[in-house]
C-alpha cells in the first residue's frame, strides 16, 4: 500500500510518489533504473509498488551521492531511508554518473531521471536512448513544465529550458504540479 514517504524531497509537497506509484504498478517492470535518488523519496516510491506488484523487480539505484557537487545525500542516508519502509530486498545501490552509464546501458523496462535535468540532459538521454525506447523501455523523469523550467538554478546557470526540447523530444507530462512528472516512451 503506497504512503507519501516522510523524506525531504521536492516530490514530498505535491505527492509526486503518488504519480510515479500508480505508474509502475500500472506498467508492473521487473527492471527499473534510476537516477539521482537524493534522500530516497522516489526510490522509496519505486520500491513500494515493486513491492506490491508481487514481482521480482528489481531497483538500481545509480548515484554520485557525496561526490554531487550540488545538493546530494550520502548513501547511508538513502540506505537509512529505505531500510525504515522495509524495501531493502528491492533496491540494489550503485555510485556511477549517468553519462559513463549511457555508454554501456544496461536494459530497463522503466527509469526515473532526476539528475538537475534540464533540457540538454533530457534530449541526451532520449537520443541515446531512443533504441530502447521504440524497443518498449520507458523514462519518467523530473520536470517538462514551464514552471520548473523557471527554477532559480535553471536560470542562474542559463541552463536550457526542457520545455524548450518538446519537439525534439515528445514527451508527456504526468503531473504538472511542481516540480512536475513527464515521461517519454514509444
Amino acid at each position: 500500500m503506497y504512503c507519501n514517504p516522510e523524506i525531504e524531497s521536492s516530490y514530498h509537497i505535491n505527492d509526486i510518489g503518488q504519480t510515479i506509484y500508480d505508474y509502475i504498478i500500472k506498467e508492473k517492470p521487473m527492471t527499473v533504473v534510476e537516477f539521482g535518488c537524493l534522500f530516497g523519496y522516489s526510490t522509496v516510491t519505486i520500491a513500494m509498488a515493486l513491492r506490491d506488484i508481487g514481482s521480482n523487480g528489481k531497483l538500481y539505484c545509480y548515484d554520485l551521492w557525496d561526490e554531487y557537487p550540488y545538493k546530494h545525500s550520502t548513501i547511508e542516508i538513502t540506505k537509512s531511508n529505505l531500510k525504515k519502509y522495509q524495501l531493502e530486498n528491492y533496491v540494489e545501490f550503485i555510485k556511477m554518473d549517468f553519462y559513463d552509464w549511457l555508454k554501456d546501458p544496461i536494459e530497463f523496462d522503466i527509469m526515473h531521471l532526476d539528475i538537475s535535468n534540464n533540457g540538454k540532459t533530457i534530449q541526451d538521454a532520449y537520443l541515446n536512448l531512443k533504441n530502447k525506447i521504440n524497443n518498449g523501455s520507458i523514462i519518467l523523469f523530473e520536470g517538462g513544465s514551464i514552471e520548473r523550467d523557471e527554477v532559480e538554478w535553471m536560470l542562474k546557470y542559463d541552463y536550457p529550458p526542457i520545455n524548450g526540447i518538446k519537439h525534439i523530444v515528445d514527451y508527456e507530462i504526468l503531473n504538472s504540479k511542481f516540480p512536475s512528472l513527464s515521461v517519454i516512451r514509444k
